[in-house]
């Protein structure tokens, strides 16, 4: 179930069908993480304010199980330096750190969050906070991608949502964010935070999952080879 980029190998082109979608549910929930991380994988998803942090966590949970549980908010701030500090702490760089390693605390991954609607309005001060932030998670070997939100907004039709990743305004988003970011388009995905009353629909589900299985795939690939 690897991944499908295009031939130049920048964008995703998953496949939109029900059995991709068991496929994948059937992969997440049953994964077991390897020996030695707590018995969970972390993964931190850092950005600006209103930039859909919560409301991407609650689609992976619905996307995930239909009838579970979601949040109502999740922890912000709005120091874009504030996510250093925290990477130093559950990462430390040697045995004499100052902060301990706790398996249960390490951070196996970053999602950083862009509102794809107002990419064009983020500061070229902000920009550059984030692209250090992305250098300081790959100096630390932890796995990290772009999720951009609201895509809905750029005028894609929600019967094309299936082809999201061929919208050539959306490919231009990710293209600009790859230059000012420093990060490959390949690790660049979308999740619709768009509801439906009570449940998301079926592609709205593969976009979320999509995304975990590609991060959870690369992070127990990663903690294997490093055992």
């Amino acid at each position: 179930m690897g991944s499908n980029f295009s031939k130049d190998g920048c964008f995703q082109y998953p496949i939109m069908d029900k059995r991709k979608l068991d496929t994948l549910r059937n992969y997440l929930c049953n994964y077991n993480p390897p020996e030695g991380c707590g018995g969970c994988i972390n993964i931190l998803l850092f950005g600006l304010e209103a930039g859909g942090k919560s409301s991407t966590i609650n689609t992976f949970l619905s996307a995930l199980d239909p009838q579970g549980a979601t949040i109502t908010c999740v922890p912000t701030g709005n120091n874009p330096g504030s996510l250093t500090p925290e990477l130093h702490r559950f990462n430390p760089d040697s045995d004499f750190a100052n902060y301990p390693v706790m398996p249960e605390n390490v951070i196996h991954g970053v999602a950083f969050i862009f509102d794809m609607n107002t990419i064009d309005c983020i500061s070229e001060e902000q920009m550059n906070a984030f692209k250090e932030l992305q250098t300081i998670v790959a100096q630390k070997y932890t796995y990290r991608v772009v999720i951009g939100t609201k895509f809905e907004v750029l005028g894609i039709q929600e019967n094309d949502h299936k082809s999201i990743y061929e919208y050539k305004p959306l490919q231009d988003k990710f293209t600009k964010l790859s230059e000012l970011t420093g990060m490959e388009k390949r690790s660049m995905f979308v999740v619709s935070n768009q509801w439906r009353g009570d449940q998301i629909e079926m592609i709205k589900c593969i976009l979320a999952l999509y995304i975990l299985e590609n991060m959870i795939r690369n992070i127990d690939k990663f903690l294997k080879v490093t055992k």
